[in-house]
């Protein structure tokens, strides 16, 4: 089976930093090429500019003239959009958290792409059950005549945990600084307890980062690490905090089960999280001191229990390799694949 993967025209792939898509679709074109498909990753880079996007939709007919493949894969909605105008079947991964969150008419514009781009693919992917419910809910009887439920891989070889490098005083956050991330909860859950909070990711609000930093002394932001260092922190760390606000699905959570690092989070990464045994997730519609009540609760339990960390972690290490490792990944999207190889394009 061929499969041409389309990039998103703003990152390289794989990106060499930024870029969460980015770095999905080139780890899911290794994933694939393993198990036997033979796959082309198509992707134009300028300016590394949101916009570039758009300039890389208007040409992708051009670029398309010279690839052979039997399956389009497309993960952003301007690329989606093109494909649809061009009449090409393609199967679309959506990525995007407008559908929970639409501020301002720019968000709104995304998510009409987001919602072309759903309902004229042959298949739509959504990250998580979760995911999937808001689509069919937004769209109703529109929706995608496939619509199935695929995770993000993770690489179990890369990401593991050095359990005897670990001291039971070392928190880890992964992502971007924004404050849709909510990094001063778990900051202020941690507050007193003698544990470190590395922050690791691109800070792009200055004025936000040294808001983290007046949280105490005990939150480092460190910015973005090459990946070395970024996997020897998941190794070395004891707990892995992910309070966002809005997420789809956080490949960083699922890093960080790899590594068996048990989870603390807040209600958006639920899906990914099996309470009691991978980690604990504050409730639905939790107000923010609840969040950090819930955090600060269950990280003492676990600091204060060396054995009770190590058996959540190897389950979160488990959990990884069962549900999130890219083998298994791969082998869903080659039965998606094959169920809409002659499937007729859908109007709408």
């Amino acid at each position: 089976m061929r499969v041409l993967l389309v990039g998103t025209g703003v990152y390289p792939i794989p990106p060499t930093g930024y870029g969460g898509v980015e770095r999905t679709i080139s780890e899911l074109s290794r994933a694939l090429a393993q198990a036997g498909a033979e796959v082309t990753v198509l992707n134009r880079v300028r300016r590394q500019r949101s916009t570039d996007e758009y300039r890389f939709a208007l040409e992708l007919p051009k670029l398309l003239r010279r690839e052979r493949f039997d399956v389009l894969h497309a993960g952003t909605p301007v690329v989606a959009n093109r494909l649809a105008w061009e009449h090409r079947p393609y199967v679309y991964t959506t990525h995007s958290r407008h559908w929970f969150v639409r501020r301002g008419l720019r968000q709104r514009w995304g998510f009409a792409l987001e919602r072309r781009g759903v309902r004229r693919a042959v298949a739509t992917i959504a990250l998580t059950d979760v995911v999937e419910a808001r689509i069919r809910a937004e769209l109703g009887s529109r929706r995608p005549s496939r619509l199935s439920v695929i995770p993000i891989g993770v690489d179990t070889e890369r990401f593991r945990p050095d359990w005897a490098r670990r001291t039971g005083r070392k928190a880890l956050g992964v992502g971007v600084l924004q404050r849709f991330k909510r990094w001063e909860l778990a900051a202020r859950a941690l507050r007193g307890l003698g544990v470190e909070l590395a922050l690791v990711g691109p800070c792009p609000d200055p004025t936000y980062v040294e808001e983290l930093k007046r949280e105490g002394e005990h939150v480092q932001v460190l910015g973005e690490l090459s990946e070395g260092e970024l996997v020897e922190r998941y190794a070395t760390s004891d707990l892995l905090f992910h309070p966002s606000s809005v997420e789809l699905l956080a490949g960083v959570v699922l890093q960080g089960l790899a590594a068996g690092l048990p989870v603390l989070g807040a209600e958006p990464v639920r899906p990914l999280v099996e309470a009691g045994v991978t980690g604990y997730t504050a409730p639905s519609a939790a107000t923010a001191e609840e969040v950090v009540a819930v955090l600060r609760e269950r990280a003492l339990e676990l600091l204060g229990d060396e054995g009770r960390r190590r058996q959540m972690g190897e389950a979160a290490r488990r959990s990884a390799e069962q549900r999130f490792s890219w083998p298994v990944v791969a082998a869903a999207h080659l039965e998606l694949y094959r169920s809409v190889l002659s499937a007729p394009v859908p109007g709408g």
